[in-house]
């Protein structure tokens, strides 16, 4: 697919963003946004919670790594979960996996012990092995796509604002019910979120009698009546993308898991010291979704190339945040080492945007299967980067020490953008 598919005028950030509201296809992507925004959260408590969770479990930094890195194991389940949300459909799909991890999140405050607490978070990773897939099966069918990136890069900034607002939000929370409560209060939100989305969503846009024709002239519909998964063309084509979200995806792992009890340690700051820093870096997330999502649209009006809107964006933006975070191996002052990971993590989401684009422009018809795929990738990151931090920093006493790690598989994710195709689109088949 080297041309635009469906011409869409272009519009300006803000254009963009006022036209979401008032239309059905923006309420979809407000539920969208609000699914991520509890995933995140769901998922990062225990990251806020793991100085008082490992003091009153007595547990080492290993053993705490563990504790995080196995929500990974069922979190890599993500191609058979997306196909299935292709097979069910979005709405089906969502609503039991969904109704998985709110319970799972639940679990994890009533758990006693170490072996409990694994066991939850194991359970909440296959609940949490839905969203993305699945959403991006819904982005592709509501959205036009030269919009996609864009979507994708404002539905993820609530990714990001979930990760932000998580420490302060956790930390207040704790105040005053503890870090059981927070699983509890949190586990309950979610379920609403499902109990909404199963009430409101449709999967086909024709379907839905609040759309209008204006809405549908725009959207590209690629799926035909039981068709079988291209398996054969689709995994050769995801395994590039594949291999550089698992690069960048290590690196926005360990800031996620990790990066409170790295400033509280490294400079011995008490919890709501470090969740205020934390808030800093992550913040900075925000914007850059969304500012790479709108910019590799924007580069794909005005080029009509694909591997220069996605490739070339995401690969600069890898060797900017290498660039960024690696300055922090050696600084040694508070508010210099979070200026250089806020931006470092900028750059970062700043490529998540354009490469979930890449499922929707390399597999439209079967996106829920291509961003499974994808974001296996971010499973074997979210067991392999919490796991390695907690162990270097054991063996080398120094919380620092571990983003050594991110830079190289930052450059090698930059590598690898030259050999993605996101203009060779895998269609159905039968």
């Amino acid at each position: 697919m080297t041309t635009m598919e469906t011409t869409v005028p272009g519009r300006g950030f803000f254009r963009e963003v006022r036209a979401i509201f008032g239309t059905a296809s923006g309420r979809v992507i407000i539920l969208v946004a609000l699914c991520y925004l509890l995933c995140m959260i769901d998922r990062n408590i225990v990251s806020v919670a793991a100085p008082a969770i490992q003091k009153e479990f007595g547990l080492t930094n290993t053993q705490l790594g563990l504790a995080f890195s196995v929500f990974g194991f069922a979190y890599l389940l993500q191609a058979p979960v997306g196909w299935l949300c292709d097979k069910w459909g979005s709405r089906l799909g969502l609503t039991v996996f969904a109704s998985i991890w709110s319970l799972a999140t639940i679990a994890c405050g009533l758990t006693s012990s170490l072996g409990g607490l694994v066991v939850a978070r194991a359970v909440l990773g296959l609940g949490e092995a839905a969203p993305f897939p699945a959403m991006t099966r819904v982005i592709a069918d509501w959205t036009p796509p030269t919009r996609r990136s864009f979507m994708q890069g404002l539905t993820h900034s609530f990714v990001s604002i979930g990760t932000t607002a998580t420490p302060p939000l956790i930390a207040w929370i704790m105040g005053y019910v503890g870090w059981r409560g927070a699983f509890l209060m949190l586990g309950g939100l979610s379920i609403v979120w499902v109990i909404v989305w199963a009430w409101r969503f449709r999967d086909d846009p024709r379907t839905d009698p609040a759309v209008t024709q204006a809405e549908l002239s725009q959207l590209v519909f690629t799926r035909k009546e039981k068709a079988k998964a291209p398996w054969g063309r689709l995994i050769p084509a995801m395994l590039p993308p594949a291999i550089v979200y698992m690069c960048l995806s290590a690196t926005f792992w360990t800031f996620w898991t990790w990066l409170p009890t790295y400033f509280a340690r490294s400079y011995h700051l008490v919890l709501q010291q470090s969740a205020i820093f934390t808030f800093g870096v992550l913040f900075a997330g925000v914007f850059g979704d969304i500012t790479g999502g709108w910019l590799s649209d924007a580069i794909y009006r005005r080029t009509g190339n694909l591997r220069i809107a996605r490739c070339g964006l995401i690969a600069v933006a890898l060797v900017l945040a290498a660039a960024c975070i690696g300055p922090v191996l050696f600084i040694r002052d508070l508010n210099l080492a979070a200026l250089a990971l806020a931006s470092g993590f900028f750059f970062i989401r700043a490529s998540v945007s354009p490469t979930w684009a890449i499922c929707t422009d390399i597999a439209p018809a079967w996106a829920g299967s291509a961003g499974g795929m994808l974001n296996t990738g971010s499973a074997i990151s979210s067991i392999a980067a919490p796991l390695a931090f907690g162990f270097i920093a054991d063996w080398s006493g120094n919380y620092s020490t571990p983003f050594s790690a991110s830079l190289i598989l930052l450059l090698v994710g930059a590598g690898m953008c030259l050999v993605m195709r996101p203009d060779r689109q895998v269609r159905d088949e039968g």
